[in-house]
């Protein structure tokens, strides 16, 4: 899927690497934690220009609002996690500090221990990953291989187009602007026959095809398992930003031109 990203979003995973990176050598060199969900944020040795920066109340209302966010989008979504989802029982979190958030529209993500969420474009819901896709696949690969005959990308379409629905992300715009894939995974050979196992992509992309997607969906149609999720253009997330003035006020560095 990597090798699918536009340069542009190239860019900004690099930049967001640069800016962790910083972030995580000024953390250990300033005693502070930022993406520990057991560490105390709290640092009040750091001068509030710098970009670790985070005071114990802006960490708090962030956290508080992306528990929040991955609360409605399970239930939306009909995940199979244990509702409500709580701080107590996250295996991890990230909440970055305002000054990166002001800069990359990036709050933060939870990791249960089924799904992880992120809060990543124009501060609002746009990504989700299962945490264990790799012993999934690895447990399909064996239990799952269907013939090539019981391929079936309608089934497919409508799982992922009602679960993005779901998530308030705008389909028909999807359709409109974008160009539709829909691959099966693994297609391969079995003595004479072909067969694949039935994990789906589906994405949408504009421009030439190998350039980046849009937004995308990794399902199993078997037990109508989501795997991944991802939208990458925020006009398409018909969600509310959790930037909002609130929470930049509470990092008493609320600037013009926050929205609510």
């Amino acid at each position: 899927m990597g090798k699918r990203m536009k340069f542009a979003k190239l860019f900004r995973f690099f930049l967001l690497s640069l800016l962790s990176m910083y972030v995580s050598f000024n953390a250990t060199a300033d005693g502070i934690g930022v993406t520990n969900g057991r560490a105390s944020a709290a640092n009040r040795s750091v001068s509030p220009n710098n970009l670790t920066y985070m005071p114990e109340a802006y960490r708090k209302q962030a956290l508080r609002l992306v528990l929040q966010e991955a609360n409605q989008i399970a239930e939306a979504l009909q995940l199979p996690e244990k509702l409500p989802i709580v701080e107590t029982n996250l295996l991890g979190w990230h909440v970055s500090p305002p000054a990166i958030s002001r800069m990359t529209k990036s709050v933060g993500n939870i990791t249960t221990s089924n799904y992880t969420y992120y809060v990543s474009v124009d501060g609002k819901f746009s990504y989700l990953e299962g945490t264990h896709q790799d012993t999934d696949r690895q447990r399909w690969f064996k239990e799952y291989s269907w013939p090539i005959s019981r391929l079936d990308t309608n089934v497919a379409y409508q799982l992922a187009t009602q679960w993005l629905a779901a998530a308030s992300i705008d389909v028909a715009a999807l359709n409109k602007d974008c160009d539709l894939h829909i691959q099966p995974f693994a297609i391969r050979k079995q003595g004479t026959n072909e067969c694949f196992l039935p994990v789906y992509w589906i994405f949408w992309t504009k421009g030439v095809e190998g350039h980046g997607s849009t937004a995308s969906i990794e399902l199993f149609e078997p037990t109508k398992t989501l795997l991944q999720l991802r939208v990458e253009d925020s006009k398409y997330i018909h969600r509310s930003s959790l930037l909002t003035t609130n929470l930049m006020s509470a990092s008493g560095q609320n600037r013009p031109g926050v929205s609510e």
